[in-house]
């Protein structure tokens, strides 16, 4: 039997299946019916056309360390200055190397040639810059940082050098920024046969992609790493399968020392589900620390902090309905929490516990709290109502997964009575959800992006894409104030994977998996420069197959 296309079917089928089947299989029960039966130095290249600044500066006199240009540095006498008994010697700026022509976002690197300095600064049009590095030799090196297309046009980067109170300026020098319109696609590529799921940024500004990987015939966790440049892998194993038996991994996270955190969940021996969620360093290889667990629950998100992680997803109570379960360790072992139940209890509708099927679908840590999001399905409108579900926000504390206050539950939308909150990531308001919207016989979905503060207030709210299928499964807020989303829509004939960013003129723009067959995207990263990983999957020839791209924006 064909199962109906819409979210309040999919969580049920989640609901009843969490206990012996995948969570990811469970809930894209739709999408796999209607996808192949098959076998189932930056942020990116800094390109310069020439280089500016050495060449244009005033020439600098060699007696005082001052530039003619601007006749500063030095002392106003172009004497030197004493500190104690010590005296010191003017700095000299000798020359400043800036591309001309920055075609990429990401660091655009600043060479500043100096005598006599202790410190090198600079400022981009005005902002200050980070320091700049002693390279030795009297060459400093700093970066300017250049975010993509909103910062396409020209600008001013101004150098001093110091030594003590002594200050030597070298003349404004300008390049240009020139880079391609958001939603152009820098690569792309497919792996062998599989589903990327999740995707981080590493330290350095590659992609980590985890997902399944097909081994004689059996889809198994895995992980790769690839390069932020052109996508190439970088691991010489290059898929590295993170457990023997049948399963997938649903999310990763990247500690800020670089080891990996990745939440899987595997088949065992006895044919039953179970989660785990395992440290890796930064080559992809098991460290030994894992979180406990047992079989039952199943994972879906994880988030890090300097101190440790917390993962969230679901299981049965063992009292008629679903629970919320959440994972808290240490990154060095330290076990803090471990299914950790959490259970929607409406007080002023029915202070019954245990009347409502929650799941966790995601994790974002956010000013010390976790905000865990998901869906909630029971009678939101009251004893005399049917049930729906909801999509929810709650706040735990991170170190004993108490909630801090009650969950923030989504305002039913005309007659999209019904929503879920697949995703989420921080926003200046707090957090920054992405999930769907649909009517109670489900033949319509939208597409809905919300944000909430700490007082659960709902600070953003915006719903599009009407068709029979249509979910967000990623979610990122750029540093610009541009929302990026990937999603899942009925397209025509055929489900289909997009990213959209939406920002405002100059930043909003769809982007669709190409081809005729079904393809998902299933998960976002943002690299230090708000330029857009993302990861999903594509049929081709009936086989379906991971795929990861980087986008520009």
């Amino acid at each position: 039997m064909t199962r109906r296309p819409v979210p309040v079917a999919l969580l049920a089928i989640a609901l009843l299946s969490c206990s012996d089947a995948p969570s990811y299989a469970a809930f894209v029960a739709y999408d796999n019916a209607h996808m192949s039966a098959g076998t189932g130095s930056d942020a990116g290249p800094v390109t310069g056309e020439g280089s500016t600044g050495a060449e244009t500066g005033a020439e600098a006199d060699a007696d005082t360390g001052t530039s003619e240009a601007t006749g500063t540095g030095g002392t106003s006498d172009g004497e030197g200055s004493t500190v104690g008994d010590a005296e010191l010697v003017p700095p000299r700026i000798l020359a400043v190397d800036v591309p001309a022509t920055v075609h990429l976002a990401g660091p655009v690197p600043l060479t500043v040639t100096a005598d006599h300095a202790t410190a090198i600064r600079g400022t981009l049009d005005g902002v200050e810059l980070e320091l700049f590095e002693d390279q030795g030799g009297g060459v400093w090196v700093g970066r300017a940082p250049i975010f993509g297309a909103v910062d396409n046009g020209d600008h001013v980067v101004e150098v001093t050098a110091t030594n003590g109170p002594l200050v030597d300026a070298w003349p404004a020098v300008s390049f240009t920024v020139k880079t391609p319109a958001p939603g152009g696609q820098a690569w792309a590529l497919t792996a062998a046969s599989g589903v990327a799921a999740g995707a981080a940024v590493t330290r350095d500004g590659d992609l980590l992609e985890v997902g399944s990987f097909e081994v004689d015939g059996v889809l198994k966790p895995s992980i790769r790493k690839r390069s932020r440049v052109n996508g190439g892998e970088l691991w010489p194993e290059e898929t590295i399968v993170l457990d023997d038996r049948e399963g997938a991994a649903a999310a990763v996270a990247v500690a800020p020392d670089g080891r990996i955190w990745v939440a899987l969940n595997v088949k065992g021996a006895d044919k039953k589900w179970r989660p785990r969620i395992v440290q890796l360093d930064a080559e992809g290889h098991a460290t030994g620390i894992e979180v406990t667990t047992e079989a039952g629950p199943t994972v879906r998100g994880v988030a890090v902090d300097a101190a440790g992680i917390v993962a969230v997803g679901f299981a049965g109570s063992g009292l008629g309905d679903m629970d919320v379960m959440t994972w808290r360790m240490l990154h060095d072992g330290t076990a803090m929490y471990a299914a950790k139940p959490w259970d929607y209890v409406p007080l002023v509708l029915d202070p019954m516990p245990h009347k409502f099927d929650d799941l966790a679908f995601d994790v974002v840590i956010v000013d010390g709290a976790a905000w865990v999001v998901g869906a909630s399905t029971g009678k939101h409108d009251g004893l005399g109502y049917d049930p729906t579900t909801r999509g929810f926000v709650v706040r735990l504390d991170l170190e004993t997964g108490e909630a801090l206050g009650p969950a923030a539950i989504a305002v039913p939308v005309n007659a999209l009575r019904n929503s879920m909150f697949l995703a989420g990531a921080p926003h200046p308001d707090g957090v920054v959800v992405v999930g769907n919207e649909s009517n109670d016989d489900g033949t319509t979905q939208m597409l809905t992006l919300q944000a909430f503060n700490a007082s659960n207030a709902r600070t953003y709210h915006a719903s599009e894409w009407s068709a029979a299928v249509a979910y967000g499964t990623g979610v990122a807020w750029s540093a610009h104030g541009t929302a990026l989303i990937t999603a899942v829509v009925h397209d025509g004939q055929v489900l289909r994977g997009v990213l959209l960013g939406r920002g405002g003129p100059g930043a909003n723009f769809d982007h669709l998996f190409p081809g005729t067959e079904p393809s998902a995207a299933t998960d976002l990263a943002l690299d230090a420069y708000d330029q857009v990983f993302m990861v999903g999957e594509r049929t081709i020839g009936g086989v379906r197959l991971a795929r990861a791209s980087r986008v520009h924006q």
